[in-house]
């Protein structure tokens, strides 16, 4: 028996010794014992390995044997060191500048650079060096770090000091904003299928948060004629070797160098023009096979770019498997600003141990090409320690530490008190501008108003009203939430005091689930589609120039409504109302001027004269469904809720509405149905993105109905608005709406600044060069046509618009919409 338990624990022990690892460490500099940061370590016909961080610093956990180390950093000469591991270890990394030569490249005076022939033949090799891994794995690590330059003492009258203390940042005012690491395996297959799955996320100070570093994102190939990169720019990027990028950008032939068996060529990469969407920098050519070896290139905000100033990315490729070159190393280096504040960042992604001849399953992707695994942002220190490829600078190592221990204190009851005592402070005149909100952080719930200002508003039905909002907020178990809201009106000269209500309980964020009813009393507008109207522009323009424009009924109702995603990118909401609804004279006729030339119009939606009845009273059950359908839909899975990527298809809408008469004396019967194809983000690279949409309904019963159950449509005759998906600018929003059938149609297309940016001027104020064009036929307006032009920025658009077929002939005019 003895002798049985000796040999299981020698055999224990030696597995245990055969297994262990070791840790190999250095830091990689030059010469003159400058750091060079992003150095990409790897071993010799492998893609395993890591990099240097920002500090020089490299760790590479190792098997006891014998290995020949590759170190590579863009502009040095490729290092290769043999090493042998039989303990802990650490060695020197001392790299020489690379010396380029000129390689049997003879100059001449007005001769073609040799560069041009050497980007002729990387754009002929450029599609098949894009497709020439059919598939491939890989892991993935992902670190980013935003961190603060500099912030003013105040901001927007604000002390600024406490709150930037209390995020983490010294008293400078300078610190690590955001740090986080992401650890996946990504999986690829031609042409676009994507399924990555993520095993670890840390976000510094949020022990249960999950890291946005996405693999999806973070690829950049420039091997594409088009560099996407994402939420930067509304247009793309030209590659330096796109097939047309001879039209974009001058080349310059720097010199060439050996590696191994390879001559790489440095090729300075110079944009034609200044404000093309172009990089600048330099690209490396391996010679022969025409590959990317590396590169640095730059985006600056002379390119339509925004909340950034600049973007540096720095690329490495690594030969694998069949002499296969993937990308090894990536790193973004970007600053920026806005207002006083100034930051700068890094994200850098380690790409080994590459499989490109996986053994895909059926069926192995799908739509979900992100999955965020539960127990990702649960590891340990321990495991970061000997997971992470890329070791962490002092400063994040202290900014964890910080930032943890600032969430301890912020997750006790005595900081959440004394956070509530401070925001629940009462201030009255920002009480009257922004409204009040009460919070009570330890039992997750809000309760609060807005502001009293812009609840107070007038128009010709009651006269001055006051319309304030009172809401609670409650947040449960499992993230779901309860919200409540009141809307209590009175108004002054029709002396009416009402109110309404909604709840609205949010079950399942997965599948954007809910549940709500709402009922009382409501002053409700008659394009009850849209709310044609804001009643804050209808108080400006009935005051200051007798323009009554909104149009209201009284509506006392009941009304249940819920939605669920059903699978992915099959989204079913619906709703039952019961309403008795009632019609509604002029009570009020103010103005801040006699306006002699102007009478106010009846509240009615007709172009009628006299103070009518738009409708006699009557009651209303009505039943509404709609169903979205996005084909293919992508999406990432959290585990808390999913994200929708959207989908290279159009999207389709169907509508199905009905009045059921006779139950609880309801008036009305119709059935409607419609559908609607559109996409909103068609990227189309350099020239911007396109959106569009059709739509088509008819009524094919309508044996009763009131104007409010016609189909309305989004439209604006006045000259500010607030900018609708699929809207009219010049179109009355009453007169046309319609009880038989209609067809509509929008197309607008953003240019991304492609032609202003041309213009120093408007390059410096980033302005979005729009046009689109809005169609409506129906049987009360026949092929309404509006084509417009316009100018945006921050979602404030101006813009000349030319009708056609309106009201018995053509007219121009201005308009200017918000977005916000």
């Amino acid at each position: 028996m003895k002798k049985l338990l000796f040999l299981f624990c020698s055999l224990l022990f030696t597995n245990l010794a055969f297994s262990q690892q070791f840790t190999l460490k250095g830091i990689t500099s030059d010469k003159e014992k400058n750091i060079l940061p992003s150095t990409s370590v790897y071993i010799q016909g492998s893609s395993k390995g890591t990099s240097a961080n920002s500090n020089g610093e490299f760790q590479l956990k190792l098997d006891k044997g014998k290995y020949s180390l590759v170190f590579r950093a863009v502009g040095y000469k490729q290092l290769i060191k043999e090493v042998e591991i039989s303990g802990d270890t650490e060695i020197p990394v001392i790299m020489e500048a690379e010396v380029y030569q000129l390689k049997d490249v003879a100059i001449k005076a007005n001769a073609e650079d040799p560069a041009y022939e050497i980007i002729r033949n990387a754009i002929k090799k450029r599609k098949e060096h894009l497709t020439e891994v059919k598939a491939f794995s890989c892991d993935t690590y992902i670190k980013g770090v935003t961190k603060l330059k500099n912030a003013p003492k105040k901001f927007l009258g604000r002390n600024i000091q406490d709150d930037l203390k209390n995020i983490g940042l010294d008293s400078g005012k300078r610190g690590i904003l955001y740090l986080s690491e992401s650890v996946s395996r990504f999986n690829f297959q031609q042409p676009d299928k994507i399924n990555e799955e993520m095993t670890s996320s840390k976000v510094s100070g949020n022990s249960n948060g999950f890291s946005f570093n996405q693999a999806t994102d973070f690829l950049v190939s420039f091997y594409k004629n088009i560099v996407d990169i994402s939420n930067l720019s509304r247009v793309g990027f030209v590659s330096p070797i796109a097939e047309n990028a001879m039209l974009f950008y001058r080349y310059k032939f720097i010199g060439t160098f050996r590696e191994g068996n390879n001559w790489i060529n440095k090729i300075q990469v110079i944009s034609r023009r200044k404000y093309d969407q172009v990089f600048n920098g330099y690209i490396y050519i391996i010679d022969d096979s025409w590959r990317i070896h590396s590169t640095d290139l730059a985006i600056t905000n002379n390119s339509m770019i925004e909340g950034i100033d600049t973007l540096r990315i720095k690329q490495q490729y690594i030969p694998v498997k069949n002499d296969k070159w993937m990308l090894g190393l990536q790193r973004y280096d970007y600053t920026g600003g806005i207002f006083a504040f100034r930051f700068e960042g890094t994200y850098t992604g380690v790409f080994s141990n590459y499989d490109v001849e996986p053994n895909f399953p059926p069926k192995f992707f799908n739509n979900r090409i992100l999955k965020v695994n539960a127990g990702a942002n649960k590891k340990d220190s321990a495991y970061w320690a000997g997971v992470r490829p890329m070791l962490l600078t002092p400063e994040e190592k202290r900014d964890y530490v910080k930032k943890d221990s600032i969430k301890l204190v912020r997750s006790s009851d005595k900081y959440k008190d004394s956070i509530d005592r401070k925001a629940n402070q009462l201030k009255p005149l920002k009480i009257l501008l922004t409204g009040y909100t009460h919070q009570n952080t330890k039992e997750k719930e809000s309760w609060g108003m807005n502001s009293p200002v812009l609840s107070l508003n007038y128009n010709t039905i009651e006269g001055w009203i006051y319309n304030p909002v009172l809401n609670y907020r409650k947040t449960l178990k499992d993230s779901t939430s309860l919200n409540i809201k009141i809307n209590p009106r009175y108004g002054f000269e029709n002396k009416k005091l009402s109110a309404n209500g909604n709840i609205i309980y949010m079950y399942n964020l997965k599948q954007r689930a809910y549940l709500g009813v709402s009922g009382g009393t409501s002053y409700t507008d008659f394009n009850t589609e849209y709310g044609a109207i804001p009643p804050l522009f209808n108080t400006f323009s009935t005051l200051f120039a007798k323009d009554n424009i909104l149009k209201l009924f009284k509506k006392d109702f009941v009304r249940i409504y819920s939605g669920r995603e059903l699978s992915n990118g099959l989204y079913l909401s619906g709703n039952i109302e019961y309403a008795n609804r009632t019609p509604l004279l002029n009570t009020s006729f103010r103005a801040a001027g006699d306006f002699p030339d102007k009478q106010f119009t009846a509240n009615n939606p007709y172009s009628l004269s006299g103070n009518d009845y738009a409708f006699s009273a009557n009651k209303a059950l009505t039943l509404g469904l709609k169903l979205n359908i996005a084909f293919a839909q992508s999406y990432i899975e959290r585990p808390d809720f999913n994200i929708r990527q959207g989908s290279r298809y159009p999207k389709l809408e169907l509508e199905y509405r009905k009045g059921v008469k006779g139950i609880f004396d309801s008036a009305v019967d119709f059935d409607y149905a419609g559908i609607r194809v559109f996409d909103t983000n068609k990227k189309l690279g350099i020239l911007g993105t396109f959106k569009y949409s059709a739509a088509a309904g008819k009524f094919f019963n309508r044996d009763k109905m009131y104007y409010m159950d016609f189909k309305h449509f989004a439209g604006s005759d006045i000259f500010l608005y607030t900018q609708f998906t699929d809207g009219f600018m010049m179109l009355n929003p009453y007169e046309y709406s319609t009880g038989k059938e209609f067809l509509e149609a929008h197309a607008e297309h953003n240019f991304g600044g492609l032609f202003l940016s041309k213009i120093p001027l408007f390059k410096k104020l980033k302005l979005e060069e729009v046009i689109g064009v809005n169609y409506l036929t129906s049987d009360v307006i026949k092929n309404y046509t509006e084509a417009y032009v316009g100018i945006q920025r921050f979602g404030l658009r101006f813009n000349l618009v030319k009708t056609f077929n309106y009201k018995n002939g053509n007219s121009t005019g201005f308009r200017v919409s918000a977005a916000f």
